[in-house]
């Protein structure tokens, strides 16, 4: 069993990855929005796979039972047996163990699923598009977004391309040319290596001890933490 959760997915099953999200996905947004609510799912595995790299290179773990109805904004789609949950699930989970041994264990191997759109003009390359990747990653930033203020106070570089193609306005306002943009695009790879080192050096520092009830405030009042500022 263990085998085959961490099997990579064909690209036969990442286009059927990719065709359940979509189909689960508007199923989700026709149900919850012609009640008037907003969901915003993800639609496509290249916002997945930006989801869940940040999940996984962010502050603290986070548990599928968490992600995974995150995917719709918690309103999950309806299955109409326990093996289509079942399926998707195990797609998910693969992907996910796959993801993770890339960016901890054979770092080689870590390449985002961008989308590719058609060229422009006859005789040039597809164009990649990473700005579906990068809406996901910042999805992903956003489930634990309190935790990840620490790397936005110290090092917001590091998810420049993420917010930038993701929608987000630069701060000063100015955009960047088309030359800046495609270094911003091809650092992004090397930028999640980066954000994962930050979380794994915060890790290493030691933490400070959690003041207990009966303890000096720290705010230096000179009450109890209890009397103080626990309330």
């Amino acid at each position: 069993m263990q085998e085959v959760q961490m099997a990579p997915l064909s690209e036969a099953e990442i286009d059927e990855l990719n065709q359940l999200l979509f189909d689960y996905s508007e199923q989700v947004e026709e149900t919850h929005g012609s009640q008037g609510q907003e969901v915003d799912c993800v639609f496509s595995i290249s916002e997945l796979d930006g989801f869940l790299t940040a999940v996984l290179t962010g502050p603290e773990p986070v548990s599928p039972s968490v992600w995974l109805p995150a995917l719709w904004r918690g309103k999950l789609p309806k299955f109409d047996s326990e093996a289509e949950l079942q399926q998707l699930t195990d797609l998910l989970i693969r992907h996910m163990n796959a993801l993770a041994d890339s960016l901890f264990e054979n770092p080689d191997n870590f390449a985002p699923i961008y989308e590719i759109g058609d060229a422009e003009d006859d005789g040039e390359e597809e164009q990649i598009i990473v700005d579906e990747w990068c809406y996901g990653y910042m999805r992903g930033v956003e489930l634990h977004e309190k935790d990840w203020q620490v790397l936005l106070d110290q090092q917001p570089e590091l998810l420049t391309p993420m917010l930038l193609f993701s929608g987000f306005e630069l701060d000063g306002g100015e955009q960047p040319g088309k030359e800046d943009l495609e270094v911003l695009r091809e650092s992004i790879p090397d930028l999640v290596f980066a954000v994962r080192d930050f979380w794994l050096a915060e890790a290493e520092k030691p933490k400070a001890p959690k003041t207990g009830r009966n303890d000096p405030c720290p705010c230096g009042s000179g009450k109890k933490f209890k009397q103080c500022c626990l309330h």
